[in-house]
């Protein structure tokens, strides 16, 4: 065991997960961990605190460098992974080095999409993933007086929240009917979206970017409809895709992430991924699918981990999680958070705009599967361990909706079941 080379591609959520576990078994063998940027661990979750001044850069780094020490792994920083060789067992790296594993971690992560065209090649047009994106961002927003943010989902959001400032006209642009299409449901997107409104911030929807040309000092964002928008900066938070590029070609199954079973193997059987480069189990739906937040990307990364070590360990699913605040609103979705015709399930919901607040609760058979909370989500981690072990939630109805559940009162009837 001692001599059995893990190689790990990916230095966040999903690769230390997976560092740590490893070293619960086995103190002696040897771990690569490969990372593209050249830097410690950091947490992206964090980088919209950073791009708003609410914490330092120094703030957003998880780990140091004594933690790779002390786990006795060997770092290859700033050398981007271009390959696998499943035949070869050998991982190839920009500028013609490789390197060889007995197991090995793709724990890549996702990469920004881009629109069509050269919009990308234009050094006022950026997107929004890295610290070296944020620091990009940060300098040309210093003397950018109009901003347009293209996609009205969560990184869109969250960067315009970030950005959006009294003396900065601010338009984003979404090509959905709704703010936040991919998560809310209408009612929760449409408080979302008068709160933003009621900021000084225009929200055009249903508006397709179809190109981005600079004119002198300018960039001009055309849309589909004829009109333009004029803009100093433009950051493109259309979504992100997996970085599933390294497999690519070897006959790793590949659906939107590379497809893994419940020990977070790919179809071949050394080679395991995690994180949200992959697709594992929607523990509601059963359905394989990328479940892209940083919670389902530790455990991932700790399964993975534990049978690349020997420990035969298996991932029950995971959840869609998001629990965010964007302009002074706190949005928790987790699990279903929209009903599907024919699938039997309940919805209970309270709204009030007056007070900002939206709670939707999706029952089925008394077992959440899935909520939708706005501003009302104090007992957000509650309501994630009810539906994680599939609790029957009968006693609870008629407040479950109103109010955030009192954990004492849970307890008790616990105790009395």
């Amino acid at each position: 065991m001692g001599k059995r080379r893990q190689v790990i591609i990916g230095n966040s959520a999903a690769g230390l997960s997976a560092i740590k576990a490893i070293r619960e078994l086995d103190h002696f063998c040897p771990i690569t961990l490969i990372s593209a940027e050249n830097c410690n661990a950091y947490s992206p979750v964090l980088l919209t605190y950073y791009l708003k001044g609410r914490i330092s850069k120094e703030d957003l780094f998880i780990i140091d460098s004594e933690f790779y020490k002390m786990n006795n792994v060997k770092v290859i920083f700033g050398r981007k992974a271009i390959g696998v060789n499943p035949l070869t067992r050998m991982v190839h790296l920009e500028g013609g080095e490789g390197v060889e594993y007995d197991n090995l971690l793709i724990a890549t992560g996702a990469s920004p999409m881009r629109l069509d065209g050269s919009s990308d090649r234009l050094d006022n047009v950026f997107t929004f993933r890295t610290i070296d994106d944020t620091e990009r961002i940060l300098e040309c927003a210093k003397t950018s007086k109009e901003i347009v943010v293209i996609g009205a989902g969560l990184i869109g959001l969250q960067t315009a929240d970030a950005l959006s400032r009294k003396w900065a006209k601010f338009t984003i642009i979404e090509l959905s009917g709704q703010v936040l299409p991919d998560t809310a449901d209408t009612v929760c997107a449409n408080i979302v979206q008068k709160e933003i409104e009621s900021q000084g911030v225009l929200v055009l929807l249903g508006e397709k970017a179809e190109e981005i040309k600079k004119v002198r000092n300018k960039v001009i964002v055309i849309l589909d409809s004829g009109k333009e928008v004029i803009a100093d900066m433009v950051i493109v938070g259309i979504g992100v895709k997996p970085n599933t590029q390294l497999v690519k070609h070897w006959g790793i199954k590949v659906n939107r992430g590379i497809l893994v079973n419940k020990l977070m193997q790919t179809n071949v059987s050394n080679i395991f991924a995690a994180g949200d480069v992959s697709e594992g189990e929607n523990l509601m739906t059963g359905r394989k699918e990328v479940l892209a937040n940083w919670s389902n990307a530790c455990r991932q990364g700790r399964i993975a981990g534990l049978n690349m070590a020997g420990y035969e360990q298996r991932y029950d699913g995971g959840l869609r999680e998001l629990i965010t605040t964007v302009f002074g609103l706190t949005i928790a979705i987790i699990g279903l958070s929209k009903s599907s015709k024919g699938g039997g399930m309940e919805e209970l919901c309270f709204s009030d705009p007056v007070k900002k607040s939206y709670r939707k609760i999706l029952l089925s058979d008394d077992r959440i599967v899935g909520m939708v909370l706005l501003n009302k989500t104090d007992d957000v981690g509650i309501l994630g361990n009810i539906i994680r072990n599939r609790k029957d939630i009968s006693p609870w109805r008629q407040e479950i909706v109103r109010t955030p559940l009192d954990m004492r009162k849970i307890l008790l009837s616990v105790t009395r079941y």
